[in-house]
């Protein structure tokens, strides 16, 4: 029978975002080990995670006994992980950064049946808080991450980044001005957003007395990115990235101009 891809998500509150790349890469550790020690021959393993979920994606496992494994394979693999900061949320005592509020298992299109977390596996998950549908139903481990991106969810770390730097290339057009995509800024959002959206806001003119190395430090340690003229002098303006696009757009970015202005001295 044809081999079909397996798919485990686990859905929870906002996790830190310090903790989302070491634990997607733990996952893909132990779920190797896991597969390696219970013969279930695959292709691919992969992990990915946002500010809400990790997923385990492992492509051509073979139908059969073997997958009949993953029932036993997936709880387990779960169980190993060791988190910093992780807690017991629930009588179960699972451990993780913050309560898991869904777990999504399928293999082809057959749902993998486990408890973890003190939760059964299903097909259905969340789309994205702000832009729904906020309910999906999961036909297929396959179709997985063209459903998430239906709502509004970019599950893969990649395509992530990819929207931001096309984003901020988008608004650095529009301003006929250069926004610094700073390479470790852009990885500092990368686990912020589910669907990063530019702001661009401005700041006092005064602030730019400053060293301009001093300012660009500021901004940075806040995740935000400077805009420079083609000369490379900076710009009363920045960008920063919010979670989708809802209303209040003046609000965050009020939000934004205030939390860097507060962490500035006076010009």
């Amino acid at each position: 029978m044809t081999p079909r891809d397996v798919l485990l998500e686990i859905l929870s509150e906002p996790l830190p975002s310090g903790c989302v790349r070491p634990a997607a890469e733990q996952l893909k550790r132990l779920a190797a080990e896991g597969f390696s020690a219970q013969g279930v021959a695959c292709g691919r393993i992969e992990t990915f995670g946002t500010c809400r979920r990790l997923a385990l994606y492992v492509t051509g496992v073979p139908p059969g006994p073997a997958a009949k494994a993953l029932s036993k394979l997936l709880p387990g693999v779960l169980g190993r992980l060791e988190l910093p900061g992780a807690l017991a949320w629930e009588p179960s005592g699972f451990l993780f950064p913050r309560p898991v509020r869904g777990l999504a298992a399928l293999h082809g299109d057959r749902l993998i049946p486990f408890t973890a977390a003190g939760l059964s596996c299903g097909r259905v998950t969340d789309g994205h808080e702000a832009l729904g549908p906020r309910r999906l139903k999961l036909a297929s481990a396959e179709k997985y991450f063209k459903t998430l991106e239906h709502g509004s969810v970019l599950v893969r770390d990649s395509d992530r980044l990819d929207a931001m730097r096309g984003a901020l290339a988008s608004a650095s057009r529009r301003m006929k001005l250069g926004i610094e995509a700073h390479e470790e800024t852009l990885h500092r959002n990368l686990y912020l957003a589910e669907y990063p959206v530019p702001v661009v806001a401005g700041f006092s003119q005064d602030f730019l007395r400053l060293p301009a190395e001093r300012l660009r430090a500021a901004l940075r340690e806040l995740a935000f990115f400077p805009v420079s003229d083609d000369d490379g002098r900076l710009q009363p303006y920045f960008a920063a990235f919010r979670d989708g696009i809802s209303r209040g757009q003046r609000n965050v970015e009020d939000g934004f101009r205030a939390a860097l202005e507060a962490g500035l001295p006076a010009a």
